[in-house]
């Protein structure tokens, strides 16, 4: 018969094995992350439904959207989306962004509106979609080359890529959750740090 303090051993270890990998699941299993090109960027303002309508919505912008759903105040929601896109933009109705086209490496076109401004034609992206949010962040050129298809779907790799935007993904939840000026800057800093390039 087995000694107690064996079966409890086996016990926890059963549990470690588990919350690894309901971790694994919440790190980035969920997530899709797909590589193109961006074919076509425009201007818009973030704010107007109309411009944006059809898109994605992603970056820090996109996070700050939600926070209408958790947020218990609309001043600290306003206070979100003018972190995010900076003190001229936080007074003013206007709220800068960019819609890049992305042509994807299946053949397909995904648009996606965020206030990043950075992106160029031409530039080799990834699209990252989890739970209702989008991100797009600058690729390595090779991402985009041909050759590259067959270890874009190798699960080392694939692991890497969900495990950056699961990363992302955490970091936008933090700011849809904070709820002090100090909590939202310090979340709009982190989504910045882990979800642009």
């Amino acid at each position: 018969m087995p000694s107690r303090s064996l079966i409890v051993c086996l016990g926890v270890l059963g549990f470690l094995l588990s919350s690894v990998d309901a971790y694994a699941q919440r790190a980035g299993q969920s997530m899709t992350v797909r590589v193109g090109t961006v074919t076509a960027l425009r201007s818009v303002d973030l704010n107007d439904g109309n411009a944006v309508g059809g898109a994605l919505v992603g970056g820090a912008f996109g996070a700050a959207l939600t926070r209408s759903k958790s947020s218990s105040s609309k001043r600290n929601r306003n206070a979100a989306i003018g972190a995010v896109l900076g003190g001229v933009a936080a007074g003013s109705s206007r709220r800068p962004g960019r819609i890049y086209t992305v042509a994807l490496s299946d053949g397909s076109l995904v648009q996606i509106a965020t206030e990043q401004t950075e992106l160029r034609i031409d530039d080799c992206v990834y699209i990252e979609e989890a739970s209702g949010t989008s991100n797009i962040r600058r690729a390595p050129s090779t991402a985009c080359e041909t050759k590259s298809a067959a270890l874009l779907k190798e699960t080392d790799v694939l692991n890497e890529l969900r495990e950056d935007a699961a990363e992302c993904a955490a970091a936008k939840q933090e700011l849809v959750g904070a709820e002090t000026d100090e909590a939202i800057d310090r979340a709009v800093r982190k989504v910045k740090l882990l979800c642009y390039e």
